[in-house]
């Protein structure tokens, strides 16, 4: 299998005039062909709104009358594979009379979710039901409604998403969760930097969450406790003129984020420390600097899927003043910075991606998490993958804590096992496809794998008291038909010390 699929290239020269755009839309199944042309296949076309023409040119950064730009059309490819629901998408241009027609060929995903949703992490398990629909008669919104059931709590989620809100640039997401323990509200409404040269964004978002949270140790709820977050940010950002391969954004905008907490308490009954109760508003400034080099990859995360890998250097950083003058309990300087790189040499694609965040109040750090991620993985069939990752704790808030298990990367063991404030995980996997598309609809391969990890610090459970390891094997299934890329795991893992094995079925990709 291809591990890489060069940017799409026009076949006449940059900067001639494109003189016609021609979308070529195909439906999830191609009923020309014999494999495809039985009546379910049908069946599932009919039943399928195919994405709307002028929605996929709504999306694209160039119009009749520019000049053919290669970088704009790769772009404009991202762009439409980022919706989740085409995929492949190829963008090329061609000789025409006066100039360049340019062809854009799509290729829809099923988008229509109706049914029930099942996993396992060792002896932790979650259920529910949704439906949802991610491009809602094929314009690219996104209507969901699901019911879900796990340890901490059930609810019910209504999520409403527009991309390309009233037809303009702007996006509208709306949420509103009712729970056992609570309900969440969120509102989103952003214009974004939604290319590498658009010259100015801005938004609001505003988010109302009241809950229960949790503290865990050996797979158990020890300590619990209520949460009330109140949260607002308005926001704008211009990019600043440099060159078109590097985009430099300021960000300037107004923050306002109010934690309270009620009583909290172990699970005997014994009063746990409450968190201490903030309230955090004023300006905050940021810088993002982003890179216009990515590749196109099969074989990554999925076998049969287009994804988009960015190559960078990429980073951006904010830092807010929280101040009494607009209403803050005290003087807080919170701080948020990330960075991320990668490469791809033959068929070895490897990243590095580093974030901080955190509070300096009164000189001190305080719930700061520094995290660093160092990854590879051999793109195709069949290879081997690694990753390393370490989440560095520094005088974290009462109601924080960084726990390792399977949910984690430490697959041997149930959830939430170890306690800490700090952590670190290692994993190595090789994976092999066997099968080409099963029926149309999936792929299946294997995966053998071993991990070790290790906690420090801890406040309410066991640390690993060293490092702990486990091994095991697992059947991998990609759905080539779905809207995002999925990849089940059904996997089995064996710890060095304690009962074994733990079984995890999960849609999440570790890494």
């Amino acid at each position: 299998m291809t591990a890489a699929v060069a940017a799409a290239a026009p076949e006449v020269p940059s900067g001639m005039p494109i003189v016609a755009i021609r979308v070529v839309r195909t439906d999830i199944f191609d009923l020309s062909q014999p494999g495809t042309s039985a009546w379910p296949y049908r069946w599932a076309n009919a039943l399928h709104v195919l994405t709307h023409e002028k929605f996929i040119r709504s999306l694209l950064l160039f119009k009749v009358g520019d000049p053919l730009n290669p970088a704009l059309l790769a772009e404009s490819e991202r762009i439409l594979r980022g919706t989740g629901f085409l995929s492949p998408v190829d963008i090329t241009a061609q000789p025409a009379p006066g100039g360049a027609e340019v062809v854009v060929r799509t290729h829809d995903q099923w988008t229509t979710e109706v049914g029930l949703s099942f996993g396992v992490f060792g002896n932790r398990t979650h259920y529910g039901a949704s439906l949802s629909e991610d491009n809602f008669i094929g314009w690219g919104k996104t209507v969901d409604i699901e019911y879900d059931h796990n340890p901490e709590r059930a609810s019910t989620t209504f999520t409403y998403a527009d991309p390309l809100f009233l037809q303009s640039r702007w996006q509208l997401k709306v949420q509103y969760r009712d729970a056992s323990d609570g309900r969440t509200e969120a509102l989103d409404f952003t214009y974004p930097f939604f290319a590498l040269a658009t010259r100015h964004a801005g938004g609001v978002e505003w988010k109302n969450l009241t809950q229960t949270d949790y503290l865990y140790s050996e797979n158990r709820k020890v300590v619990s406790g209520q949460v009330k977050q109140h949260n607002f940010l308005l926001w704008g950002g211009i990019r600043l003129p440099r060159g078109e391969v590097v985009a430099n954004r300021l960000t300037l905008g107004f923050f306002w984020d109010e934690a309270r907490y009620g009583p909290w308490v172990w699970t005997s009954g014994a009063p746990y420390p409450t968190p201490e109760s903030r309230e955090m508003a004023g300006p905050q400034i940021g810088w993002q600097h982003q890179t216009d080099r990515w590749l196109v990859v099969r074989g990554f995360r999925a076998w049969e899927r287009q994804e988009d890998v960015a190559l960078g250097p990429n980073w951006s950083v904010s830092l807010g003043a929280s101040l009494p003058g607009f209403g803050a309990d005290r003087t807080r300087l919170p701080l948020a910075a990330s960075f991320d790189v990668g490469s791809l040499v033959g068929r070895q694609y490897s990243w590095l991606q580093a974030g901080f965040s955190g509070r300096l109040e009164s000189g001190r750090f305080r719930n700061a998490l520094t995290t660093v991620v160092l990854g590879t993985a051999r793109t195709g069939e069949v290879g081997w993958r690694a990753r390393v990752q370490a989440d560095l704790g520094t005088r974290l808030d009462l109601d924080q804590q960084l726990t390792l298990g399977a949910e984690t990367g430490l697959r041997g063991w149930d959830p939430d096992t170890f306690d800490g404030t700090s952590r670190v995980v290692a994993n190595l996997e090789w994976r092999h496809r066997l099968t080409g598309e099963v029926l149309h609809l999936a792929i299946l391969g294997v995966t053998v794998f071993a991990d070790a990890g290790k906690t420090w610090n801890p406040r309410v459970g066991p640390s690993t008291e060293g490092v702990r390891k486990d091994a095991g094997i697992g059947l991998l299934i990609e759905s080539t038909r779905a809207a995002l890329v999925r990849v089940v795991r059904i996997e089995a893992g064996w710890p060095d010390r304690g009962k074994g094995p733990v079984i995890l079925i999960s849609g999440v990709s570790l890494f």
